[in-house]
Formats: structure tokens, sequence, C-alpha cells
């Protein structure tokens, strides 16, 4: 196929933050988030801006789609991040509620604080945010003000995606430095290794 070489270098450029973003999310000794810092927001805003650029290109229909699927994904996971990282420099948002229950995690590795029920949650929706080697935070789409359609929590109020809302936050303890899996519905729980 005979590409418009602008379309060719959106598509590189997309290529070239996606491998940046993997690179970030997966090295656990990036630095990535710091007072001016955030690597992972940056390199999603980034994808979902060249996303959106690319779309009115000269590309075909099912391009288009790609790239509208692509921005949307880009933009929702973005606005996690933003929601429990950026402004507060914590993994909570900025004025959380006080938890309805804490329980505590075995042998004394740490416990989880859950803000909402399970039930209060689209099934399906739960994503973990590993936010440090000591922190997991579980959101999902809430069944009050927002709904679960095609993988996507949809706000029903402004019709935006990505208005996930917090479950709860696990804290890890001392040495405990067990396999972390997440058990949605449950909290996030350490596993045997």
């Amino acid at each position: 196929m005979n590409r418009n070489p602008l379309v060719a270098w959106q598509f590189e450029q997309i290529e070239a933050e996606c491998a940046l973003l993997t690179g970030h999310a997966t090295d656990p000794a990036c630095p990535c988030e710091s007072d001016t810092e955030n690597c992972i927001r940056k390199h999603l805003l980034t994808i979902e801006a060249l996303a959106k650029e690319t779309y009115p290109m000269d590309i075909t229909d099912q391009e288009k789609q790609g790239m509208a699927d692509l921005a949307d994904q880009a933009r929702t996971w973005r606005k996690q991040i933003e929601q429990y990282t950026i402004g507060s420099g914590s993994p909570e948002p900025p004025n959380p509620r006080e938890p309805i229950r804490t329980e505590a995690l075995a042998a004394g590795a740490g416990e989880v604080r859950i803000f909402k029920d399970k039930e209060e949650f689209h099934a399906g929706s739960f994503r973990t945010i590993k936010h440090d080697e000591e922190t997991l935070v579980l959101v999902g789409c809430p069944v009050d003000s927002a709904s679960w359609a095609g993988g996507e929590c949809i706000c029903r109020e402004t019709g935006e995606k990505g208005c996930m809302e917090l479950h709860s936050i696990t804290r890890f303890t001392g040495n405990s430095r067990e396999k972390i899996t997440a058990a949605p519905g449950a909290g996030a729980i350490p596993a045997a290794a």
C-alpha cells in the first residue's frame, strides 16, 4: 500500500509512544512519578492526541475506528491515573470519604480499605492500578451513576467515558513483598509466591 508520508509518520509516532508507555509501565525501577513528572500520564496524553489528529487523515474506515478506539482508551486510562495520582501525590482521590470497612490481610501483610461494596459496581468493570510496590487501587464502574457497555464505563450525566470510582485501596506493610494479584470485588490480596 502506498501510504501518505504524513499518515506513515503519525503511525510511527503512535507506535513509538506506545513503546515508551510500555517501558515506563513495566519497569519497576522507573521513577515515573514525581512532583513534576508522570511518565505514564504524559505518554497516554500524547497517544490520545496523536490518535485524534490521525483520525481525519486519509486512512481507511477501519483505521479511523481504530484511531477513535485508541484515543478513547488512552483518555480513559489517563483520567484514571489523574484521579489517583496527579495533584495529591497519593493513589487516593483528593478527598476520599471514610472507608465503609477495613479488612486485615493474612499474616499481618497489610490491610484493605473498602470504600464501596462490590455490589455497587457493574460486574466485570473492576480495574487495578498499581501505584507503587506497597499500594494497589481497585476501581470499578458504579451502578448508581454510570452504564457499563462494551467494556466502557459511561457517565450517565455527561456521556463521558472513564468515570470509574474507588472500590478499595490495599496497602502492604513491612517486608511483605509477596506476589500481588487482584481479586475483583474482593480488593487485592497477596498470593503465595
